[in-house]
């Protein structure tokens, strides 16, 4: 009987439940895409690696203290030639090959790098077990001046075989002929690839720092001889210092840093899905808060012909479960095509670099989670309409109407212990420092965010008067569309509080980036102590030392620093400093010493105030740790500067001298190369760099801009994720509409009899949705600044040092506007239904 009910109810109230399904398509489909996008992605990757490590049963590489961190470049230390030999000879290896491998690009005939990053060299070897390339055309290179590239690679530069073909090196550009063109592997990985292969003598010499060693030995073992017995095979040949993993091993490893970049880009994502579903669970609410409101007569009649409270809630949520099933299934669908626009998306972030998507993959959990959230959204979201429509008594079937307004006293009180709690926590959030700061003043914003939506329903009276004053002079149609808004706080409000959330998260965000952003000029404008930097194409391009030396040999250059990174662990963290003279580095960056010495040596430190601080480190502490080669020291603290914290890191917050550090990591990468000039014009200095054109220059303003180009970059992505969230609110505010037009359908009726026309019936539906919308964008748009201008005023004094406090009024002004826009265009079809209505027959419905 109550499925057959649950089934015509549906079927009644189909169009009234439309737009609350599409809000569900809506939330569940970014978390279906997303977790589409994610799985796709990785098994594209698991492939990938599966293909880069096909034949190879054994890896031999020197041991590795710590693996590098996440986007962290670490040179791999050498294997002996000698190796090679040992390996060979042992039981149960079939063959195994030296691998020389290092930076090779493509320069197309523009003089640009040509290829996807990384672009990497390696020794040619034809063996189809052990080597990735497969000869598409031509011949292998065998002489020194021959080269075979990626077919992908040759054809992005227009390059055909035969032609001579610009290489950049870490040496810096050499010319060679192109003899051969190849593909690499069979995954969708290998038209990402760039590659370049040499003879193997050529190799040696150009990409290798240690001519007659290798990166690493792969090995390939006899038929039916498992990895995990050739490897302690094989480990038992090596020579202390060199290590032996199964190819298994290797490829997790390489996957591993990329599973995470996914893992932490599908959280990212999931969290802007779990706004667009809590937005569209206020949509959900309304919709079954208006229709029990509306069906007071049904339901007091089903509760007179002997249906319990039970049945009638049950019911109402049989409902909600239609509508979340069907919101889900479709939102399922949907999802395939958000993983595809996620795709180009993050192909735009990337710089136009396409990720290989390879085949939608549609995982277990995507379908579980679509039907878990949507249905369990919609339930949620309906249960308290459910059990209020349950409190209907018999009797209210003889009355006519909608049941009276609940008092607002309990939304009140309530709102106003969030709102307090808020506060004090954010108050204490101020008063304290470092990490408990930001918790304290995070929970606090939330306490108050949630205290704004608990009480929005008492602030939409004065609110709402204050801005449906201007509507005065539309006449008739504007006074009354503003007293529309007013006649209802509790519905008003939670249509609101939809626009009202995505309004308010933007505004917090633009005002933290703004003020990042700021901060990041402010820092750069103190801290930027160099006339130009020398930089790599991306953080994984390498700078050549050589480059340092043709720049510092450039008349009128004072000094032309390399930074490099040091990477040791200290009390089982591994830790990053600049590796340079000490006293040179200071004197540089304009690092004040505070206590110590400037010329510490050997195993000894400079450390930053911030970070001795925190560690509760003082001169002369000494620190257990070991560098990148296994072997263990004890560190000292030498000396004590005074550091700048800083948005992005200028400056170092530790340094090591190079002199000691390099035998323990001879290979250590150059971030960047620091000039300083006393008259050098710009042109000098890009001609002694045009032997890498792989590298590039940059002036203070170029840095700077860089610097607000990838905050811009990020504040943009962010928005843009969070306009699903706007939309939905806006369809919050269609449903709403089309709603109250059914409700008022004798009013609208009557109204129209008594001489309104249909253009003013048009203009009062507009100017109540107006207000409405400026009434989520004045409450979203007031707290989000509140919150954001809370949150930086914490971290202005941590480690992140955002100091600077910077409002977007002209962004949070076009908030604003847009609200009024959303407004208007959702009032269209809902003004157009109402204005089109039959008089006689809007005035007989009951």
């Amino acid at each position: 009987m109550m499925y057959k009910l649950v089934l015509r109810g549906l079927a009644a109230h189909r169009a009234r439940l439309l737009l609350s399904t599409v809000a569900v398509v809506a939330g569940v489909a970014f978390v279906a895409g997303t977790l589409i996008f994610s799985a796709t992605l990785d098994r594209s990757f698991d492939r990938a690696f599966d293909d880069l490590g096909r034949g190879t049963d054994v890896v031999v590489r020197t041991d590795r203290a710590f693996e590098a961190g996440l986007g962290e470049r670490a040179a791999e230390r050498p294997v002996p030639r000698s190796v090679l030999a040992a390996v060979q000879g042992v039981d149960g290896v079939e063959k195994a090959h030296g691998v020389v491998t290092g930076f090779a690009a493509v320069v197309d005939r523009r003089g640009t790098i040509a290829g996807a990053e990384p672009q990497q060299g390696v020794a040619w070897d034809g063996d189809p077990d052990l080597s990735l390339p497969r000869l598409t055309s031509g011949t292998p290179p065998a002489a020194p001046d021959e080269v075979a590239v990626d077919v992908t690679t040759a054809a992005g530069a227009g390059y055909r075989v035969g032609d001579r073909v610009t290489v950049a090196l870490t040496s810096g550009t050499r010319a060679f002929r192109l003899t051969g063109l190849f593909e690499v592997g069979d995954s969708a990985l290998s038209g990402q690839l760039s590659m370049t292969a040499f003879a193997p003598e050529t190799a040696q010499r150009l990409l290798s720092d240690h001519p007659g060693t290798y990166a690493r030995i792969v090995v390939h073992g006899d038929d039916g001889v498992p990895q995990e017995r050739l490897r302690d095979a094989v480990a038992a040949a090596l020579p202390p210092g060199v290590e032996a993993i199964t190819g298994r091993e290797a490829v997790d490893e390489q996957a591993a840093s990329f599973t995470e970049i996914l893992k932490i880009l599908r959280t990212f994502l999931l969290v802007f899905a779990v706004i667009a579903v809590f937005v569209g669970s206020f949509i959900i609410f309304n919709t079954f808060a208006m229709l029990v409101s509306g069906r007071v007569r049904e339901l007091a009649l089903l509760r007179a012909v002997g249906a319990s409270r039970g049945q009638v809630t049950r019911s109402v949520l049989g409902e909600a479960a239609g509508v979340g099933l069907a919101g889900s299934t479709l939102g399922l669908a949907a999802g395939a095509a958000v993983a595809a626009g996620l795709a180009r998306l993050m192909t735009v972030v990337t710089g136009g670099e396409e990720l290989p998507f390879g085949t939608l993959t549609v995982p277990a959990s995507a379908v579980i989670a679509s039907y878990g959230v949507g249905t369990a959204v919609t339930l949620a979201a309906a249960f308290v309409p459910a059990r209020r429509a349950a409190r209907i008594p018999p009797v209210a079937a003889l009355r006519e109407g909608k049941a009276a307004p609940r008092p607002l006293r309990g939304r009140a009180v309530c709102g106003g212990v969030a709102l307090a709690a808020g506060g004090g926590l954010v108050a204490a959030g101020l008063a304290a420092d470092g990490s408990t700061a930001l918790t304290l003043a995070g929970a606090g914003a939330m306490a108050l965010f949630a205290g704004v939506v608990v009480v929005s329903p008492v602030l939409v009276r004065p609110v709402i008067r204050v801005l449906a004053r201007p509507l005065v002079r539309g006449g008739t149609a504007g006074r009354m569309g503003g007293r529309n808004a007013l006649r209802d706080p509790r519905q008003t409000a939670a249509t609101a509080s939809a626009l009202m959330i995505g309004l308010a998260l933007i505004a917090t965000v633009s005002v933290i980036v703004q003020s990042m952003a700021s901060s990041v000029d402010r820092q750069l404008d103190a801290g930027l102590t160099a006339d130009y930097q020398v930089t790599g194409r991306s953080q994984i391009t390498p700078v050549a030392a050589e480059a340092a030396g043709a720049v510092a040999g450039v008349d009128g250059v004072r000094s032309a620093i390399p930074i490099r990174t040091a990477r040791f662990e200290l009390d089982g963290s591994v830790r990053t400093a600049a590796a340079g003279p000490p006293g040179e580095l200071l004197g540089h960056f304009r690092l004040p010493l505070q206590e110590g010495t400037p010329s510490p040596r050997g195993d000894a430190l400079l450390v930053g105030r911030s970070v001795a601080t925190s560690q509760g480190w003082t001169v002369g502490t000494t620190i257990k740790g070991r560098y990148q080669d296994g072997t263990r020291r004890t560190f000292r603290v030498a000396g004590i500067y005074a550091d700048r914290p800083s948005v992005t890191p200028s400056a170092p917050s530790m340094i090591i001298d190079w002199a000691g550090y390099r035998a323990r990591d001879p290979g250590a990468p150059i971030d960047r190369i620091e000039v300083d000039v006393a008259n050098t014009a710009r042109g000098a200095l890009e001609a002694a760099l045009a032997p890498w054109p792989n590298l590039e220059l940059k002036d203070r303003a170029q840095v700077k801009d860089d610097a607000a180009g990838d905050i811009g970059l990020f504040l943009n992505l962010v928005l843009g994720l969070l306009v699903l969230s706007v939309l939905v609110a806006a369809l919050g505010i269609v449903n709403t509409l089309a709603l109250a037009v059914t409700e008022r359908t004798r009013e609208i009726g009557m109204l129209r009899a008594v001489g309104m026309q249909r253009r003013q019936v048009r203009r009062m539906i507009r100017y109540e949705a107006v207000v409405v919308s400026l009434f989520g964008a004045a409450a979203g748009v007031g707290t989000g600044v509140v919150l954001g201008v809370v949150l930086q005023r914490v971290m202005a004094d941590g480690d992140g040092g955002m100091e600077v406090l910077a409002v977007p009024y002209g962004r949070l002004a076009v908030c604003v506007a847009a609200a009024a826009v959303i407004g208007v265009v959702a009032a269209v079809w809902p003004a157009r239904r109402a204005a089109r209505m039959n008089i006689l027959e809007a005035i007989a419905t009951e």
